[in-house]
Parts: structure tokens; sequence; C-alpha cells
């Protein structure tokens, strides 16, 4: 099990008391630091560093599990396209994504990735300066259809939006992607 965007440790404890492995990182060093600390006072000890999700080519290596916790990260990005089509060379079975989208009135600008356009709405981030925000000065949220589309593109046909929501900042979700059920 990996997770993206340990933050404060809090998923990371509950992570570990299920999961024979977990590592966790986040592209900021503070929260790395938060939570091998939080983690050891509950006498867990995942693999935890500090590294930055939007690097491409994604370090498969240091990666590579059966499956991703991904909270509260993907909003967060500057290049969401290009993340999740890297998500497929490394996550074995598959995620939980729980995430900030566009509604298709808001996605008004679009970026290209490989020659394709996506539409995004722009996001104002506070970079290093705000512990809330994404490490860039803007993050791109997708609408929620193009985000099924690009999990399903990455090899994850089998998607369950559990639930969408409204909240403070706008729309989120809260889905389960998969590369489906092998065997007899």
């Amino acid at each position: 099990m990996i997770e993206f965007g340990c933050f404060e440790g809090v998923h990371t404890i509950g992570l570990s008391k299920f999961s024979a492995k977990v590592t966790a990182v986040d592209g900021r060093i503070e929260n790395v630091v938060k939570t091998i600390v939080r983690a050891a006072l509950y006498d867990c000890h995942p693999t935890v560093f500090k590294y930055d999700v939007e690097e491409v080519p994604v370090d498969g290596d240091l990666l590579g599990a059966d499956v991703l916790h991904h909270v509260g990260v993907l909003y967060h990005l500057a290049d969401p396209v290009r993340h999740l089509l890297e998500i497929g060379k490394y996550i074995r079975v598959g995620l939980m994504l729980d995430t900030h989208y566009a509604t298709d009135g808001d996605a008004r600008l679009s970026y290209e990735v490989n020659g394709r356009s996506y539409p995004y709405q722009s996001y104002r981030e506070l970079g290093r300066r705000d512990v809330f925000s994404g490490l860039k000065t803007h993050s791109k949220w997708l609408p929620l259809p193009v985000i099924v589309g690009l999990l399903r593109e990455t090899g994850f046909p089998q998607i369950d939006v559990v639930e969408t929501r409204e909240e403070r900042n706008g729309p989120r979700v809260l889905l389960f992607a998969s590369r489906g059920v092998t065997g007899s």
C-alpha cells in the first residue's frame, strides 16, 4: 500500500494497522517528519519519505504497490492528467481516490498532454507558504468524467463512484478504481 499526501500521518497510522507494508509520501519535508513521529507514537513504522508525485517519469521502484490511497492530493497538482496516466505504471491492483473536481461549466480552460486537450478549472494555490496548498502557484481541477476516463485509460476499467458531495471549496468525489478481478 502506498499513500500520497501523508500530511500528519493520521491516515498512515490507520493504513498501517490493516496493511502488512505501508509507504507514505508527501511533497513537504515537514509533513514527512510529522508522519514519522506520529506513527511512532502509535507503534507504527511505515516507510515515509519526501517525494513530489508530479515528478515524471515516476520512480516505479520507489512507488510500486498493490493499492494507492490517494486522498486530498490530485486537486493540488498543476499537471493532474500526466499524474493520472502514470499511476497505471506502478499501481498493480487499484486505488481509492478522494478529490475535488471541476464542474463542466467551470472547466473553461484546457491544456495539452501527449497531443490531447483536457479541460480544467484553474485554482490558485499558495505554494510552500501555506501548509494546505499545493506546491505550485496554481492547480488544475479536472471534470469528473475526465478523471474517470483517464483512470480507465491507464488500466483501471472498474470504477465505483462511492459518493459525490458539495464542500466549501467545491464538488468532491470518493471513488475506487481497480484493474478487475482475475482468476477462476
